[in-house]
């Protein structure tokens, strides 16, 4: 589990935003589970990942006076994930976009990740033993 300290990084200069999730990102599609019914839902693992990183989110955006902080986004942004890796373990860049830009979603930090509110993402990925984290950078284009 992460402390609120690790997750200290938020920035908000009305042009850009800046978030950073420690811990690996887990793919949502790839960890799915079939319910005796016939439904997927995301795995606990993935479930236990998207609540910590929800918390990380909020804590991170209400350190920010209530004045100062951010609405909900809803113009055009260009959105920078910068993943860095603590292991060499094979993970899907793509997948783990599709987490982030969910928990942008269920976070209400983007209010929706179509094409005319996301019109760019850009990917990157490091290295760092034993340090994984994203870094989320939202500016406006």
């Amino acid at each position: 589990m992460t402390t609120i300290a690790d997750a200290d990084l938020y920035l908000w200069s009305g042009q850009m935003t800046r978030f950073q999730i420690i811990g690996e990102t887990p793919s949502k599609k790839n960890s799915k589970i079939r319910t005796r019914s016939g439904y997927m839902i995301p795995s606990k693992a993935h479930q236990r990942w998207h609540e910590d990183a929800m918390l990380q989110l909020s804590a991170q955006i209400f350190r920010i006076p209530t004045d100062e902080r951010p609405q909900m986004i809803e113009h055009p942004v260009r959105v920078t994930l910068t993943f860095t890796h603590g292991d060499f373990v094979h993970r899907d860049s793509d997948n783990q976009t599709a987490s982030i830009m969910d928990l942008l979603q269920d976070a209400k930090v983007l209010s929706d990740d179509r094409w005319e509110i996301v019109r760019e993402i850009n990917i990157k990925n490091d290295y760092e033993k034993n340090k994984a984290r994203c870094l989320i950078e939202i500016e406006r284009v």
